[in-house]
Protein backbone atom coordinates (compact mmCIF):
# COMPACT_ATOMS: atom_id res chain seq x y z
CA UNK A 1 0.00 0.00 0.00
CA UNK A 2 2.77 2.39 0.61
CA UNK A 3 4.51 1.69 -2.45
CA UNK A 4 1.73 2.50 -4.61
CA UNK A 5 1.20 5.96 -2.86
CA UNK A 6 4.47 6.44 -3.40
CA UNK A 7 4.54 5.53 -7.29
CA UNK A 8 1.38 7.39 -6.68
CA UNK A 9 2.93 10.85 -6.07
CA UNK A 10 6.04 10.32 -8.18
CA UNK A 11 3.64 10.09 -11.49
CA UNK A 12 1.28 12.97 -10.04
CA UNK A 13 4.98 14.79 -10.13
CA UNK A 14 5.85 14.28 -13.46
CA UNK A 15 2.51 15.10 -14.84
CA UNK A 16 2.35 18.64 -12.89
CA UNK A 17 6.28 18.92 -14.71
CA UNK A 18 5.10 18.46 -18.31
CA UNK A 19 2.31 20.81 -17.46
CA UNK A 20 4.77 22.91 -16.72
CA UNK A 21 7.15 22.31 -19.12
CA UNK A 22 4.46 22.67 -21.92
CA UNK A 23 2.91 25.86 -20.78
CA UNK A 24 6.76 27.50 -20.98
CA UNK A 25 7.21 26.56 -24.16
CA UNK A 26 3.91 27.70 -25.74
CA UNK A 27 4.37 30.70 -24.15
CA UNK A 28 8.17 31.24 -25.66
CA UNK A 29 6.38 30.55 -28.88
CA UNK A 30 6.31 33.73 -31.42
CA UNK A 31 2.26 34.36 -31.99
CA UNK A 32 2.63 34.69 -35.83
CA UNK A 33 0.25 37.31 -37.21
CA UNK A 34 -2.52 36.92 -39.70
CA UNK A 35 -0.88 36.58 -43.18
CA UNK A 36 -2.46 39.21 -45.74
CA UNK A 37 -3.84 37.54 -48.92
CA UNK A 38 -5.04 39.07 -51.99
CA UNK A 39 -8.21 36.92 -51.18
CA UNK A 40 -8.98 40.08 -48.57
CA UNK A 41 -9.28 42.48 -51.91
CA UNK A 42 -12.80 43.02 -52.79
CA UNK A 43 -14.29 40.94 -55.91
CA UNK A 44 -16.14 43.24 -58.36
CA UNK A 45 -19.02 41.61 -60.74
CA UNK A 46 -17.76 38.70 -63.15
CA UNK A 47 -17.62 39.64 -66.90
CA UNK A 48 -21.19 38.15 -68.76
CA UNK A 49 -23.05 38.26 -64.59
CA UNK A 50 -25.91 40.46 -63.79
CA UNK A 51 -24.55 43.06 -61.28
CA UNK A 52 -27.22 45.52 -60.05
CA UNK A 53 -26.41 48.09 -61.82
CA UNK A 54 -23.44 49.11 -64.75
CA UNK A 55 -22.89 52.66 -65.18
CA UNK A 56 -21.06 53.96 -68.21
CA UNK A 57 -19.40 57.62 -68.08
CA UNK A 58 -19.04 58.59 -72.07
CA UNK A 59 -16.06 61.26 -71.42
CA UNK A 60 -15.80 63.16 -74.79
CA UNK A 61 -12.46 65.42 -73.39
CA UNK A 62 -10.66 65.44 -76.87
CA UNK A 63 -10.98 68.95 -76.56
CA UNK A 64 -9.60 72.14 -73.89
CA UNK A 65 -11.66 70.27 -71.57
CA UNK A 66 -9.07 67.23 -71.99
CA UNK A 67 -5.88 69.64 -72.53
CA UNK A 68 -6.81 71.94 -69.59
CA UNK A 69 -6.39 68.67 -66.76
CA UNK A 70 -10.53 68.45 -66.10
CA UNK A 71 -10.64 65.20 -67.71
CA UNK A 72 -7.71 63.60 -65.98
CA UNK A 73 -8.80 64.80 -62.47
CA UNK A 74 -12.32 63.85 -62.73
CA UNK A 75 -11.10 60.54 -63.79
CA UNK A 76 -8.85 60.49 -60.31
CA UNK A 77 -12.33 61.64 -58.51
CA UNK A 78 -13.98 58.38 -59.94
CA UNK A 79 -11.15 55.97 -59.18
CA UNK A 80 -11.13 57.47 -55.44
CA UNK A 81 -14.90 56.53 -54.87
CA UNK A 82 -14.22 53.35 -56.16
CA UNK A 83 -11.37 53.00 -53.54
CA UNK A 84 -13.70 53.43 -51.29
CA UNK A 85 -16.48 52.46 -52.25
CA UNK A 86 -18.20 49.58 -49.43
CA UNK A 87 -16.95 46.18 -50.41
CA UNK A 88 -21.21 44.95 -51.00
CA UNK A 89 -21.93 48.06 -53.24
CA UNK A 90 -18.75 47.12 -54.84
CA UNK A 91 -19.00 43.69 -55.33
CA UNK A 92 -22.52 44.34 -56.91
CA UNK A 93 -22.22 47.18 -59.50
CA UNK A 94 -19.52 48.09 -62.13
CA UNK A 95 -18.64 51.54 -62.89
CA UNK A 96 -17.14 52.01 -66.77
CA UNK A 97 -15.49 54.66 -68.38
CA UNK A 98 -15.01 55.72 -72.01
CA UNK A 99 -12.22 58.49 -72.76
CA UNK A 100 -11.04 59.91 -75.17
CA UNK A 101 -8.96 62.42 -74.46
CA UNK A 102 -6.94 65.24 -76.52
CA UNK A 103 -3.68 63.54 -76.60
CA UNK A 104 -2.34 62.28 -80.52
CA UNK A 105 -0.46 59.26 -78.75
CA UNK A 106 -3.53 58.28 -76.70
CA UNK A 107 -6.18 56.54 -78.25
CA UNK A 108 -9.96 56.27 -76.75
CA UNK A 109 -10.01 53.61 -74.56
CA UNK A 110 -13.14 52.12 -72.92
CA UNK A 111 -12.32 50.39 -69.29
CA UNK A 112 -13.90 49.55 -66.16
CA UNK A 113 -12.48 51.11 -62.34
CA UNK A 114 -11.99 48.03 -59.99
CA UNK A 115 -10.07 47.56 -56.85
CA UNK A 116 -6.79 45.72 -57.10
CA UNK A 117 -4.58 44.21 -54.30
CA UNK A 118 -0.87 44.18 -53.74
CA UNK A 119 1.51 42.37 -50.87
CA UNK A 120 4.35 45.06 -49.72
CA UNK A 121 6.35 45.26 -46.83
CA UNK A 122 4.80 47.49 -43.99
CA UNK A 123 5.96 51.02 -44.34
CA UNK A 124 5.89 51.03 -40.66
CA UNK A 125 7.38 47.24 -39.75
CA UNK A 126 10.06 45.66 -42.29
CA UNK A 127 9.07 42.83 -40.43
CA UNK A 128 5.39 42.71 -41.55
CA UNK A 129 3.76 42.74 -44.91
CA UNK A 130 0.23 44.12 -45.69
CA UNK A 131 -2.37 44.46 -48.06
CA UNK A 132 -2.47 47.39 -50.08
CA UNK A 133 -5.38 47.95 -52.48
CA UNK A 134 -5.68 50.48 -55.10
CA UNK A 135 -7.73 51.07 -57.98
CA UNK A 136 -7.04 50.07 -61.58
CA UNK A 137 -8.45 50.63 -64.73
CA UNK A 138 -9.54 46.72 -66.49
CA UNK A 139 -9.63 47.83 -70.25
CA UNK A 140 -12.49 45.95 -71.67
CA UNK A 141 -11.70 47.55 -75.67
CA UNK A 142 -8.36 49.82 -76.51
CA UNK A 143 -9.95 51.66 -80.24
CA UNK A 144 -6.30 51.11 -82.14
CA UNK A 145 -7.61 54.84 -84.35
CA UNK A 146 -8.88 57.47 -83.49
CA UNK A 147 -12.65 58.01 -83.69
CA UNK A 148 -15.06 61.15 -83.80
CA UNK A 149 -16.66 60.10 -80.28
CA UNK A 150 -19.37 62.60 -80.70
CA UNK A 151 -20.72 60.36 -83.78
CA UNK A 152 -23.91 58.21 -82.47
CA UNK A 153 -22.41 55.41 -84.36
CA UNK A 154 -19.53 55.71 -82.34
CA UNK A 155 -21.72 56.31 -79.02
CA UNK A 156 -23.84 52.87 -79.95
CA UNK A 157 -20.78 50.94 -80.38
CA UNK A 158 -19.27 51.84 -76.89
CA UNK A 159 -22.58 51.69 -75.12
CA UNK A 160 -23.28 47.94 -76.44
CA UNK A 161 -20.23 46.45 -75.87
CA UNK A 162 -20.34 48.47 -72.24
CA UNK A 163 -24.13 47.35 -71.77
CA UNK A 164 -23.32 43.98 -72.87
CA UNK A 165 -20.09 42.83 -71.45
CA UNK A 166 -21.46 43.86 -67.96
CA UNK A 167 -25.07 43.13 -68.24
CA UNK A 168 -27.29 44.70 -65.55
CA UNK A 169 -30.98 45.04 -63.64
CA UNK A 170 -30.40 48.70 -64.52
CA UNK A 171 -28.23 51.02 -66.11
CA UNK A 172 -27.07 54.51 -65.58
CA UNK A 173 -25.24 56.88 -68.48
CA UNK A 174 -22.95 59.90 -68.22
CA UNK A 175 -22.42 62.12 -70.98
CA UNK A 176 -19.26 64.20 -70.25
CA UNK A 177 -18.22 67.27 -72.34
CA UNK A 178 -19.25 70.61 -73.81
CA UNK A 179 -22.69 71.21 -74.12
CA UNK A 180 -25.27 74.41 -75.65
CA UNK A 181 -28.80 73.07 -75.23
CA UNK A 182 -31.02 72.21 -78.23
CA UNK A 183 -28.94 74.47 -80.38
CA UNK A 184 -27.92 73.50 -84.12
CA UNK A 185 -24.19 72.35 -84.23
CA UNK A 186 -21.64 70.76 -86.60
CA UNK A 187 -21.68 66.41 -86.71
CA UNK A 188 -19.99 64.36 -88.61
CA UNK A 189 -21.09 61.41 -91.16
CA UNK A 190 -19.40 59.22 -93.43
CA UNK A 191 -15.78 60.45 -92.58
CA UNK A 192 -16.85 63.63 -94.00
CA UNK A 193 -17.17 67.26 -92.28
CA UNK A 194 -21.01 68.70 -92.44
CA UNK A 195 -23.11 71.45 -90.89
CA UNK A 196 -26.47 70.07 -89.93
CA UNK A 197 -29.22 71.36 -87.97
CA UNK A 198 -29.20 69.74 -85.21
CA UNK A 199 -29.13 70.49 -81.75
CA UNK A 200 -26.24 69.23 -80.15
CA UNK A 201 -23.98 67.84 -77.20
CA UNK A 202 -20.14 67.32 -77.07
CA UNK A 203 -17.29 68.72 -78.68
CA UNK A 204 -14.28 66.62 -80.35
CA UNK A 205 -11.71 68.16 -81.93
CA UNK A 206 -10.11 64.73 -83.09
CA UNK A 207 -6.90 65.93 -81.79
CA UNK A 208 -6.56 69.01 -83.88
CA UNK A 209 -5.98 72.67 -82.53
CA UNK A 210 -9.90 73.41 -83.48
CA UNK A 211 -11.58 75.37 -81.04
CA UNK A 212 -15.33 74.28 -79.77
CA UNK A 213 -17.53 76.40 -82.56
CA UNK A 214 -15.61 74.03 -85.20
CA UNK A 215 -15.74 70.86 -83.47
CA UNK A 216 -17.66 67.83 -83.63
CA UNK A 217 -21.06 67.63 -81.72
CA UNK A 218 -23.53 64.98 -81.16
CA UNK A 219 -27.08 65.56 -82.12
CA UNK A 220 -29.60 65.89 -79.45
CA UNK A 221 -32.31 63.35 -81.38
CA UNK A 222 -29.87 61.21 -82.66
CA UNK A 223 -28.42 60.95 -78.90
CA UNK A 224 -32.07 59.93 -77.70
CA UNK A 225 -32.29 57.35 -80.71
CA UNK A 226 -29.02 55.45 -79.50
CA UNK A 227 -29.70 55.59 -75.78
CA UNK A 228 -33.21 54.12 -76.82
CA UNK A 229 -31.36 51.11 -77.82
CA UNK A 230 -29.97 49.98 -74.03
CA UNK A 231 -30.76 46.78 -72.73
CA UNK A 232 -33.73 48.78 -71.05
CA UNK A 233 -34.94 51.75 -70.19
CA UNK A 234 -32.29 53.79 -68.31
CA UNK A 235 -32.27 54.49 -64.71
CA UNK A 236 -30.39 58.21 -65.27
CA UNK A 237 -28.84 60.39 -67.63
CA UNK A 238 -26.67 62.81 -66.39
CA UNK A 239 -25.70 65.05 -68.58
CA UNK A 240 -22.37 66.90 -66.91
CA UNK A 241 -21.94 69.92 -69.14
CA UNK A 242 -23.39 73.48 -69.77
CA UNK A 243 -27.13 74.64 -70.67
CA UNK A 244 -28.71 71.09 -70.87
CA UNK A 245 -31.37 71.29 -68.61
CA UNK A 246 -33.86 72.83 -71.24
CA UNK A 247 -37.34 71.76 -71.91
CA UNK A 248 -36.28 70.67 -75.62
CA UNK A 249 -33.48 68.34 -74.64
CA UNK A 250 -35.41 66.77 -71.65
CA UNK A 251 -38.49 66.31 -74.28
CA UNK A 252 -36.15 64.95 -76.91
CA UNK A 253 -34.70 62.51 -74.36
CA UNK A 254 -37.88 61.41 -72.17
CA UNK A 255 -37.88 58.17 -73.58
CA UNK A 256 -33.89 56.92 -72.77
CA UNK A 257 -34.76 57.71 -69.15
CA UNK A 258 -36.47 57.91 -65.71
CA UNK A 259 -34.89 61.13 -64.68
CA UNK A 260 -32.23 63.09 -66.44
CA UNK A 261 -29.91 65.51 -64.33
CA UNK A 262 -28.04 68.45 -65.73
CA UNK A 263 -27.56 72.33 -65.11
CA UNK A 264 -29.77 75.27 -66.79
CA UNK A 265 -26.99 77.71 -66.91
CA UNK A 266 -22.79 77.08 -66.90
CA UNK A 267 -21.47 74.29 -64.60
CA UNK A 268 -18.29 74.89 -62.60
CA UNK A 269 -15.16 73.79 -64.36
CA UNK A 270 -14.70 70.94 -62.15
CA UNK A 271 -17.65 69.73 -63.67
CA UNK A 272 -19.86 66.95 -61.33
CA UNK A 273 -17.51 65.95 -57.79
CA UNK A 274 -17.38 62.11 -58.67
CA UNK A 275 -16.13 61.25 -55.48
CA UNK A 276 -19.25 62.65 -54.28
CA UNK A 277 -21.67 61.24 -56.91
CA UNK A 278 -20.18 58.16 -57.85
CA UNK A 279 -21.55 56.26 -54.30
CA UNK A 280 -24.99 57.85 -55.20
CA UNK A 281 -25.48 56.73 -58.82
CA UNK A 282 -25.57 52.80 -57.18
CA UNK A 283 -28.03 53.67 -54.94
CA UNK A 284 -31.14 51.16 -54.56
CA UNK A 285 -33.73 54.06 -54.99
CA UNK A 286 -33.96 57.30 -55.80
CA UNK A 287 -30.20 57.22 -57.41
CA UNK A 288 -30.85 60.64 -60.02
CA UNK A 289 -31.66 63.00 -56.85
CA UNK A 290 -29.26 61.29 -53.91
CA UNK A 291 -26.94 61.97 -56.88
CA UNK A 292 -28.04 65.25 -57.70
CA UNK A 293 -28.22 66.17 -54.06
CA UNK A 294 -24.57 65.38 -53.62
CA UNK A 295 -23.53 67.22 -56.27
CA UNK A 296 -25.26 70.04 -55.09
CA UNK A 297 -24.17 69.90 -51.27
CA UNK A 298 -20.46 69.40 -52.51
CA UNK A 299 -20.38 73.07 -54.39
CA UNK A 300 -22.87 74.67 -51.79
CA UNK A 301 -20.62 73.62 -48.93
CA UNK A 302 -17.37 75.25 -50.61
CA UNK A 303 -19.69 78.69 -51.98
CA UNK A 304 -18.88 81.97 -50.84
CA UNK A 305 -19.51 84.35 -53.80
CA UNK A 306 -17.49 87.05 -51.65
CA UNK A 307 -13.88 85.38 -52.37
CA UNK A 308 -12.40 85.07 -55.67
CA UNK A 309 -13.80 82.44 -57.64
CA UNK A 310 -11.24 79.92 -59.40
CA UNK A 311 -11.13 76.13 -60.45
CA UNK A 312 -8.54 75.17 -58.32
CA UNK A 313 -11.43 76.33 -55.54
CA UNK A 314 -14.68 76.48 -56.72
CA UNK A 315 -17.00 78.92 -54.96
CA UNK A 316 -18.86 80.37 -57.03
CA UNK A 317 -21.50 77.88 -56.28
CA UNK A 318 -23.88 75.71 -58.77
CA UNK A 319 -27.09 74.71 -60.04
CA UNK A 320 -28.79 71.30 -60.55
CA UNK A 321 -32.08 69.68 -61.46
CA UNK A 322 -33.55 66.36 -61.94
CA UNK A 323 -36.41 65.77 -64.55
CA UNK A 324 -38.64 62.69 -64.73
CA UNK A 325 -38.91 61.84 -68.15
CA UNK A 326 -42.43 59.90 -67.84
CA UNK A 327 -43.52 63.29 -66.87
CA UNK A 328 -43.06 65.17 -69.88
CA UNK A 329 -45.55 64.46 -72.13
CA UNK A 330 -48.35 64.80 -69.50
CA UNK A 331 -46.51 68.23 -69.52
CA UNK A 332 -46.82 69.17 -73.00
CA UNK A 333 -50.23 68.32 -73.24
CA UNK A 334 -51.00 70.60 -70.39
CA UNK A 335 -48.90 73.95 -71.65
CA UNK A 336 -50.34 73.20 -75.63
CA UNK A 337 -53.86 73.33 -73.20
CA UNK A 338 -52.79 76.20 -70.98
CA UNK A 339 -50.66 78.75 -73.71
CA UNK A 340 -53.04 81.11 -75.33
CA UNK A 341 -54.02 81.72 -78.99
CA UNK A 342 -52.28 84.24 -80.91
CA UNK A 343 -48.21 86.19 -81.14
CA UNK A 344 -47.17 87.44 -77.88
CA UNK A 345 -44.23 89.80 -77.24
CA UNK A 346 -40.91 88.65 -77.68
CA UNK A 347 -38.71 91.32 -77.21
CA UNK A 348 -40.32 92.39 -73.88
CA UNK A 349 -40.22 88.46 -72.70
CA UNK A 350 -36.81 88.37 -73.64
CA UNK A 351 -36.53 91.37 -71.53
CA UNK A 352 -38.29 90.26 -68.54
CA UNK A 353 -38.06 86.83 -68.16
CA UNK A 354 -34.97 85.45 -66.46
CA UNK A 355 -32.25 84.04 -68.95
CA UNK A 356 -29.49 81.38 -67.61
CA UNK A 357 -27.20 82.40 -71.02
CA UNK A 358 -24.78 85.53 -69.68
CA UNK A 359 -22.19 85.06 -72.54
CA UNK A 360 -22.06 87.71 -75.07
CA UNK A 361 -21.09 87.12 -79.08
CA UNK A 362 -22.36 83.09 -78.25
CA UNK A 363 -25.23 83.84 -76.97
CA UNK A 364 -28.46 81.72 -77.48
CA UNK A 365 -30.41 82.59 -74.11
CA UNK A 366 -31.87 80.37 -72.38
CA UNK A 367 -34.93 81.17 -70.23
CA UNK A 368 -36.66 80.50 -67.30
CA UNK A 369 -39.75 77.94 -68.39
CA UNK A 370 -41.75 78.37 -65.33
CA UNK A 371 -40.98 82.57 -65.39
CA UNK A 372 -42.03 82.32 -69.21
CA UNK A 373 -44.76 80.78 -68.40
CA UNK A 374 -46.04 83.29 -65.62
CA UNK A 375 -45.53 85.69 -68.59
CA UNK A 376 -47.94 84.20 -70.91
CA UNK A 377 -50.33 81.88 -69.33
CA UNK A 378 -53.85 83.96 -69.66
CA UNK A 379 -55.69 83.07 -66.55
CA UNK A 380 -54.79 82.21 -63.00
CA UNK A 381 -56.65 79.34 -62.91
CA UNK A 382 -54.98 77.81 -65.82
CA UNK A 383 -51.66 78.92 -64.69
CA UNK A 384 -52.02 76.42 -61.22
CA UNK A 385 -52.61 73.98 -63.72
CA UNK A 386 -49.74 74.20 -65.24
CA UNK A 387 -47.93 74.92 -62.14
CA UNK A 388 -48.73 71.46 -61.12
CA UNK A 389 -47.86 69.35 -63.88
CA UNK A 390 -44.55 71.14 -64.18
CA UNK A 391 -43.63 70.10 -60.40
CA UNK A 392 -45.11 66.36 -61.07
CA UNK A 393 -42.23 66.55 -63.51
CA UNK A 394 -39.37 68.42 -61.25
CA UNK A 395 -38.00 65.49 -59.00
CA UNK A 396 -35.50 68.21 -57.97
CA UNK A 397 -33.69 71.18 -57.82
CA UNK A 398 -31.44 73.34 -55.70
CA UNK A 399 -29.14 76.76 -56.36
CA UNK A 400 -26.90 78.41 -54.50
CA UNK A 401 -28.13 82.53 -54.09
CA UNK A 402 -25.79 82.89 -57.18
CA UNK A 403 -23.91 81.22 -59.68
CA UNK A 404 -20.58 81.92 -61.73
CA UNK A 405 -20.48 82.48 -65.03
CA UNK A 406 -17.07 82.80 -67.31
CA UNK A 407 -18.44 85.74 -69.44
CA UNK A 408 -20.65 87.93 -66.24
CA UNK A 409 -18.84 86.41 -63.09
CA UNK A 410 -21.10 85.65 -60.34
CA UNK A 411 -25.10 86.50 -61.00
CA UNK A 412 -28.27 86.08 -58.82
CA UNK A 413 -30.11 83.08 -59.20
CA UNK A 414 -33.13 84.95 -57.72
CA UNK A 415 -36.66 83.58 -59.33
CA UNK A 416 -35.20 80.44 -60.70
CA UNK A 417 -36.86 77.24 -61.35
CA UNK A 418 -34.63 75.16 -62.70
CA UNK A 419 -35.40 74.28 -66.40
CA UNK A 420 -34.60 76.66 -69.30
CA UNK A 421 -36.89 76.94 -72.34
CA UNK A 422 -35.79 79.20 -75.43
CA UNK A 423 -37.48 82.40 -77.11
CA UNK A 424 -37.41 83.24 -80.68
CA UNK A 425 -36.07 86.29 -81.36
CA UNK A 426 -39.22 87.64 -83.10
CA UNK A 427 -42.72 86.38 -83.67
CA UNK A 428 -42.87 84.12 -87.15
CA UNK A 429 -38.62 85.07 -87.44
CA UNK A 430 -36.93 83.68 -90.46
CA UNK A 431 -34.05 83.43 -88.84
CA UNK A 432 -32.05 80.01 -88.73
CA UNK A 433 -31.90 79.44 -84.94
CA UNK A 434 -35.81 80.48 -84.93
CA UNK A 435 -36.52 78.03 -88.14
CA UNK A 436 -34.68 74.71 -86.59
CA UNK A 437 -36.58 75.87 -82.87
CA UNK A 438 -39.57 74.41 -84.83
CA UNK A 439 -38.73 71.13 -85.39
CA UNK A 440 -37.75 70.37 -82.03
CA UNK A 441 -40.45 67.99 -80.53
CA UNK A 442 -40.86 70.08 -77.39
CA UNK A 443 -42.21 72.92 -80.32
CA UNK A 444 -44.65 70.48 -82.13
CA UNK A 445 -46.21 68.55 -79.22
CA UNK A 446 -46.84 72.07 -76.71
CA UNK A 447 -48.26 73.40 -79.23
CA UNK A 448 -46.06 76.70 -79.70
CA UNK A 449 -47.12 77.37 -83.21
CA UNK A 450 -50.02 79.13 -81.31
CA UNK A 451 -48.21 81.56 -80.24
CA UNK A 452 -46.82 82.76 -83.39
CA UNK A 453 -43.32 81.46 -82.94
Amino acid sequence: MEMRIKDLHIFSWLIICLLVFSACTKEDEPISPTEPSLDDVPKAPEQGSTANRTVLVYMVADNDLGTKGFASSDLQEMSDAILSMAAGTYSNNNLLVYYDQNASSQKPVLFRLVKEGEIKVSATDPTKKELVIHTAQEVIKEFPYEITSTQPASIEEVMQLAYSTFPASSYGFVYWSHGDGWTPGKYETEGLRSVSPLRYMGADWNNSSANSSGSFKTGIPELAEVLKKAPKKLDFLLLDACFMMSMEVAYELRDCAEFIISSPTETPGPGAPYNQVVPQMFASSDAAVQLATAYYQFYENKYNPDVTNANENWTGGVSIAVIKGSKLKALAATTEMCLPEGPVDVTSLRENVFDYDKRNNTHVGYYDMHGLMEKIIPSETLLVQWKRAYADALAFWSTTGMNYSAYARMFSMAGTNGVSHYIPTATDSSSARDVEYRSTSWYKDAGLSKLGW
